[in-house]
């Protein structure tokens, strides 16, 4: 699930770059998850598209998720000694996934990809959508022992969370 997104500029006065960084939280059914570290690594996908049909924003592959303690501008969390993150029945486990900023497409920037046009408007259909996909194992093999599917090969090892599918009944 998205819990949001935000863009930073530390300016001309602070040290860093600008950033932009999609924050989610993976939730469970009524069984643990168990996660290796680092996230995802490698496996982890990030598209922006514009509203009313612009395209691509921004496109990023290759992406390993940050496990982050609560809060804006959350802090790493050490791994586990297990090796693991174990994502158990009613709580959440809190992602950040940075984008680069060569994932940006031109005519655009970290700071500005996720106006909405008008900037000003109140309907979310204005806004761009994004969409983050993260890849692993251990997914499969959760819906496989929950589904008491045998088959695991034909599960997706995929969660994928999407901001806003305006007018999907269209589709």
């Amino acid at each position: 699930m998205l819990t949001s997104w935000d863009a930073y500029d530390p300016g001309p006065k602070s040290p860093g770059k600008p950033r932009f960084t999609v924050h989610a939280a993976i939730r469970t059914g009524d069984r643990p998850l168990l996660l290796d570290a680092p996230l995802a690594k490698g496996r982890v996908t990030v598209d922006l598209y514009g509203p009313h049909g612009e395209g691509s924003r921004a496109s990023a592959r290759g992406l390993t998720a940050t496990v982050v303690d609560s809060g804006y501008m959350g802090k790493s969390v050490k791994t586990p000694a297990s090796g693991s993150f174990r994502v158990d029945p009613g709580k959440e486990l809190l992602l950040d996934v940075d984008v680069p900023a060569g994932a940006v497409c031109p005519g655009h920037n970290l700071l500005d990809i996720i106006k909405c046009s008008p900037e000003d408007t109140n309907d979310s259909a204005d806004c761009p959508v994004l969409t983050l996909t993260l890849a692993d194992p251990a997914i499969r093999v959760y819906r496989a022992e929950t589904t008491g599917d045998s088959a695991a090969g034909s599960l997706s090892d995929r969660l994928v969370a999407v901001s806003l599918e305006p007018d999907t009944s269209q589709v």
